[in-house]
């Protein structure tokens, strides 16, 4: 009977993706990868304990910096999913907090220099 290879199955490990971009870039450590992406220290630490996910915001701008394609910084982590939904990335508030809109339109009031009302600012 003969069997197919299949390519070894990774365990979701962003630290491969980092240590890949540590040795790419030629950086001696997380702090001047932190320097490079413009991120606080705290961030990739967290990621890397676990602790957080990786935003998206921060794939795009590894994949700015490095020239690597986000799919294959996916690989490189180990995800192997072929569709990324909305619903997997939960933002930070999706609303803004109820004084800002009354806020807000007192300030589109105060700057309303005898537009009729009607008028919409966007």
């Amino acid at each position: 009977m003969k069997t197919t290879a299949h390519p070894p199955v990774l365990r979701f490990d962003p630290n491969r993706m980092f240590d890949t971009l540590l040795r790419k870039l030629e950086l001696a450590n997380d702090d001047a990868l932190c320097a490079e992406l413009h991120v606080a220290p705290f961030v990739i630490a967290r990621i890397r304990s676990g602790q957080s996910p990786i935003p998206p915001s921060l794939l795009i701008r590894i994949n700015e910096l490095s020239g690597i394609n986000v799919r294959e910084l996916r690989r490189l982590m180990g995800d192997r999913r072929s569709e990324y939904r909305m619903g997997d990335f939960v933002p930070a508030r999706s609303t803004p907090p109820a004084n800002a809109m009354g806020m807000r339109r007192r300030l589109m009031d105060a700057d309303d220099a005898g537009l009729p009302n009607c008028v919409q600012w966007a």
